[in-house]
C-alpha cells in the first residue's frame, strides 16, 4: 500500500477510483431516493444492479489485486455456497409462490460480493479512505430526514406513532436504528482515534452526534442494547481508554438524564415483567416456539430460503423476529454452523488487526469500530433480522473489505520480510 505522510490525505493516488462503487455506497442508505426518483428497468434491472456490475467492471479493469489472499475470502465462499442450497430447497417447498426469489437472494448476496470488488479497488490509502469516507457522507441528510420526521410526530410520551424509518421508507424503524447503531459505532471510534487532528475531530463528532440522533429516535430497543454493548467493547479494546473514564461517565450522565421522556419509557420497557411486555414483544416468543418445532422436522438443512413466514411454517405468517431461529428453520444446522463459522471468522479478523500499530488514525477507528459493530449486530440479530436486509447490512460488509485489505497488506509486508532476512542470510 502507498506510504503517504498525511494520514487523511484523499487526492493523489496514482490508481483509478472506482467512482461506481463511491455512488452506490453513498446511495445504499437512502433509499427514498432510490425508491421514489431512481427509475426501476423492470425486469429486476435497478440502482442496485447497474452500479453493481459497473463497479465490478472498474474493478476487473482498473483495481489491484492483493499479493495475499485474504483468508476470509474462503468462509464468505462456503456462505454463498451455503444460501444458494437455502434457495434450492426453498423453490422446492414453496412452488408457486415462489416467484421472485432468485432476486431476493441476488440482492442479499451483493454486498458479499462487494467485498471482492473493494478488495481490488482499495488499491492505496488513499483510495482505501475514500471508500470508508463515501459511507459517512449520507448522514447529514439522513439525519436531516428522520429529524423532520420526528417533529412532525413528536409527543412527550412514547406511542407506536413515534416510530419512524427515515431513508429506510420501505423497511422500518428498527432497520433504521441497525443502520444508525452501526454508523454511530464507527464515528464515536473515529473521534477516539483522531481526537489530536482537529480538523477530523470535528468532523467525526459532527457525524457521532447525526448517527447517534437517528439511533435514538428509531425508538429501536435491540439498537438501544446492542449500542450498549457495542460501546462497552469499543471502550476495553480501546488502549487508551483510561484517559477516558471521567469525561464519558460525565458525558454519559448527562446524556442519560437529557433524554427524552418518550424515549426513556422506551428503553425501560426492555426490563418489563412478562404482564407487562407490550403485544410485539410477546409474540416473539410464540413465533420462536413456533419456528423451533419446525426446525426439529428438517434440522440438517432446513425449509429453505424466505420460508418462514410460510403459513405451513408459522400460522401467523409472521417473520421470527430473530435471525439465528430464521437461520435454523430456513438452513438447517448446515447453514447455520456455516453462519456462526463466518462470525468468528469476522471476530479473528477484527482482533488480529486490533495489534497492529494504529499509527493510522482512521484505521485503527474503523478496526476498532468493528469490534463494537460486530458485538452489536449479533446482539441486534436477537431482535431481529440484521444481516440480510442489504440496505443496512452493507457497509458492515465494505467494512469487513476494508479490514481484509488491511490484513493482506500486513501479511504482505510480513512475507516480504521473511524474503528479505532469507536472501541476507545466503
Amino acid at each position: 500500500m502507498t506510504i503517504i505522510s498525511n494520514p487523511f490525505q484523499l487526492s493523489g493516488s496514482e490508481y483509478k477510483t472506482n467512482w461506481p462503487l463511491l455512488i452506490f455506497l453513498f446511495l445504499m442508505p437512502l433509499r427514498n431516493i432510490q425508491l421514489q426518483y431512481i427509475p426501476n428497468l423492470g425486469g429486476g434491472i435497478n440502482f442496485i444492479n447497474i452500479f453493481f456490475l459497473l463497479s465490478l467492471g472498474h474493478a476487473l479493469i482498473y483495481g489491484k489485486a492483493l499479493e495475499v489472499k485474504p483468508k476470509i475470502n474462503s468462509m464468505i465462499k462456503w456462505y454463498v455456497l451455503t444460501s444458494i442450497l437455502a434457495l434450492v430447497l426453498g423453490y422446492s417447498f414453496l412452488g408457486d409462490k415462489s416467484q421472485g426469489l432468485w432476486k431476493d437472494m441476488k440482492d442479499m448476496l451483493v454486498p458479499v460480493f462487494l467485498v471482492f470488488i473493494v478488495q481490488k479497488s482499495a488499491s492505496d490509502d488513499i483510495q482505501w479512505r475514500r471508500i470508508l469516507i463515501a459511507m459517512l457522507l449520507p448522514l447529514p441528510y439522513i439525519f436531516k430526514v428522520v429529524w423532520s420526521q420526528y417533529k412532525a410526530v413528536a409527543s412527550w410520551h412514547y406511542s407506536d406513532d413515534l416510530r419512524i424509518s427515515g431513508t429506510f421508507m420501505d423497511l422500518g424503524a428498527n432497520e433504521m436504528g441497525a443502520f444508525a447503531l452501526m454508523m454511530a459505532l464507527v464515528t464515536f471510534s473515529c473521534v477516539l482515534t483522531t481526537w489530536s487532528y482537529s480538523k477530523w475531530r470535528y468532523f467525526f463528532i459532527a457525524m457521532f452526534i447525526m448517527s447517534g440522533m437517528c439511533l435514538i429516535y428509531s425508538y429501536s430497543r435491540g439498537g438501544y442494547l446492542a449500542f450498549l454493548l457495542g460501546f462497552i467493547i469499543i471502550f476495553i479494546n480501546y488502549k487508551n481508554r483510561k484517559k477516558l473514564i471521567a469525561p464519558l461517565i460525565f458525558v454519559l450522565v448527562i446524556f442519560v438524564f437529557k433524554m427524552p421522556e418518550s424515549v426513556q419509557e422506551r428503553f425501560s420497557s426492555i426490563n418489563a415483567s412478562e404482564d407487562e411486555r407490550d403485544e410485539s414483544a410477546q409474540s416473539r416468543f410464540v413465533f420462536w416456539a413456533i419456528a423451533f418445532d419446525r426446525f426439529l422436522e428438517r434440522p440438517v438443512a432446513g425449509y429453505g430460503y424466505h420460508t418462514v413466514q410460510d403459513k405451513r411454517i408459522n400460522p401467523y405468517e409472521m417473520d421470527t423476529h430473530n435471525y439465528y431461529v430464521k437461520m435454523l428453520v430456513e438452513r438447517g444446522v448446515i447453514g447455520f454452523l456455516t453462519f456462526l463459522l463466518l462470525l468468528m471468522s469476522f471476530r479473528r479478523l477484527i482482533y488480529k488487526n486490533l495489534q497492529y500499530d494504529e499509527t493510522d488514525a482512521i484505521k485503527y477507528g474503523l478496526t476498532l469500530c468493528m469490534a463494537g459493530a460486530l458485538a452489536g449486530m449479533m446482539l441486534g440479530n436477537m431482535f431481529g433480522d440484521r444481516f440480510s436486509h442489504y440496505p443496512i447490512i452493507t457497509y458492515f460488509w465494505v467494512m469487513i473489505a476494508l479490514i481484509s485489505v488491511l490484513d493482506a497488506k500486513q501479511e504482505e509486508g510480513s512475507v516480504n520480510q521473511d524474503w528479505s532476512a532469507r536472501v541476507a542470510e545466503s
